[in-house]
């Protein structure tokens, strides 16, 4: 009987070996994590401010937020915030979605509320937010220290 039990509990062990493995990626883009939640509140927030303002609502584009989500993973490793490589982004959106008009916000060190405040507190950034764009995209990594930094491009599709 022991040794039933034991086999028993060894199988159950072996059944749950697959799902507890490390995983090579550990930001994944499942909906638990962290980074998906920031990305969502700060369009919220930017689609609330513009609904207010009497803008429609910016739609969400997963090929633009991909290109954030990498622009802010490059200045998550490098430590610093940057606008380089947006031509290069914006014409790898531009592959799949044909555009007129391009605007790009970045920061770091912020929470999704503080960073929209502060993007709308500073001219440059508030046009963009403020601007003719009907698409958008967030991204958001994370530093070694967890810094959190922040890229939203904006689009305005032909």
């Amino acid at each position: 009987m022991k040794n039933q039990l034991l086999m028993l509990l060894l199988t159950f062990l072996l059944a749950l070996f697959p799902f507890s493995g490390c995983d090579d990626d550990p930001v994944s883009n499942n909906e638990n994590n962290p980074s998906n939640s920031i990305e969502t509140e700060v369009h919220r927030l930017v689609n609330e401010h513009r609904i207010g303002i009497g803008l429609p609502a910016l739609q969400w584009n997963e090929t633009i937020a991909n290109e954030c989500r990498k622009h802010s993973q490059d200045m998550a490793n490098a430590r610093t915030i940057n606008h380089d490589g947006f031509n290069e982004r914006i014409n790898k959106i531009g592959e799949t979605i044909s555009w007129s008009w391009a605007g790009e916000n970045v920061a770091y060190n912020y929470s999704a509320q503080s960073v929209v405040t502060a993007w709308l507190n500073s001219p440059g950034h508030k046009s963009n937010i403020e601007s003719n764009s009907n698409l958008t995209g967030v991204g958001v990594a994370f530093d070694e220290d967890s810094v959190t930094y922040f890229t939203q491009i904006f689009i305005r599709s032909n």
